[in-house]
């Protein structure tokens, strides 16, 4: 097999020392047990295709898969080894190779033929104000909570303009389609109305994968524009009083170094907040991430119902979130606890309190 594109993270793969700190907190490995389901050694397995003393194999592509990119692996790192921008290129060169799940061909060829990940027409709410805000797919798709925090953004002052957008191209980037997720990066560009001016991102993945992968484009995310604005409002606010625990997405708390941003919002909106055993930038990963989604679903469930079971643990009545895809993650696993506990975005916790 040509590895054309692992050649380019050759002197990565020989930084790491195989140490296994990387274990300790890999949401896979912890379920799976076996040394190929660890960064660790996936970077073996990495290397091996490499030099070629392994030929490619059904069971190779599925361990290199079998990754959520939640970048627990690189916070523990001492020498910062991107296992997530290793194993794509891996899976690139997979890909290129034929080792293609027909889920994973499936999920390319809708945002292809769509333009987004549901295969149907999705319209953003009209607005036509100032600020360009970019609401991705899982939220287009979902109509009344994308009016709801364009409203949000409105109540704090945002003129909010929308547009008809394309999907980031972030599922072809994961799954290892080069050439696919190059012409997705074109539309997608075409889409925004002034690539000179910032954009608001709403969703966690589409705002963090910009930032990696376009620098062309300002994105900013809207969590730090609520940050910004929501002191001027502070006599607004309504004390919800509830009781939550939160989830922070890979995205946001390892990707974006953001853990105080959403705690700190939770005590303005009069929230308790009880924390689950792993928090913050050790934070345990829903599985919603890296494409397992369509490469693994049954465990990228099982990650889901290990992480419920956590904030079930902890007596809150609501679990809270910012991304809206360890949102549906999370509440397809929570509907096994009988409504034990309740899947809400942070988002409309904090437009709750503005209403």
């Amino acid at each position: 097999m040509k590895t054309n594109h692992l050649k380019e993270w050759e002197n990565e793969l020989n930084i790491c020392i195989r140490c296994a700190y990387c274990f300790e907190g890999c949401p896979v490995f912890k379920e799976l047990g076996w040394e190929p389901d660890g960064a660790r050694g996936k970077a073996v397995l990495a290397y091996g295709l490499l030099t070629g003393e392994l030929e490619p194999s059904e069971y190779i592509a599925e361990k290199l898969f079998q990754c959520s990119f939640c970048r627990d692996c690189i916070e523990r790192c001492s020498a910062n080894v991107e296992i997530p921008d290793i194993l794509a290129a891996a899976r690139a060169d997979l890909f290129e190779a034929g080792y293609v799940k027909d889920s994973q061909k499936r999920l390319l060829d809708t945002i292809e033929k769509s333009g987004n990940i549901f295969d149907k027409e999705l319209e953003a709410p009209n607005y036509k104000g100032e600020k360009q805000v970019l609401l991705g797919c899982r939220l287009l798709e979902r109509k009344d909570d994308s009016k709801k925090y364009l409203d949000l953004l409105e109540k704090l002052g945002v003129k909010t303009k929308t547009f008809n957008e394309s999907c980031c191209g972030m599922p072809f980037a994961v799954l290892g389609d080069k050439k696919g997720f190059k012409a997705q990066q074109d539309k997608f560009r075409y889409t925004i109305p002034d690539r000179k001016e910032e954009v608001i991102c709403v969703c966690t993945t589409c705002v963090f994968f910009i930032r990696k992968k376009y620098p062309d484009l300002k994105a900013k995310y809207i969590i730090d524009e609520i940050v910004e604005r929501l002191p001027q409002y502070k006599d607004k606010i309504k004390k919800l009083g509830i009781k939550v625990t939160y989830h922070d997405p890979c995205n946001v708390a390892r990707g974006m170094d953001m853990v105080d941003e959403p705690r700190m919002l939770l005590r303005e909106i009069g929230a308790e907040l009880i924390e689950m055993p792993t928090n913050g930038k050790q934070a345990e990963c829903c599985g919603g991430g890296g494409g397992l989604l369509v490469s693994d679903d049954k465990l990228a469930e099982k990650l889901a119902e290990n992480r419920v079971e956590q904030a079930i643990e902890t007596g809150a009545e609501i679990l809270t979130t910012l991304c809206p895809t360890c949102e549906f993650n999370l509440k397809n696993a929570a509907e096994k606890y009988n409504g034990k506990i309740e899947i809400v975005n942070l988002l409309d916790l904090i437009y709750e309190a503005l209403n």
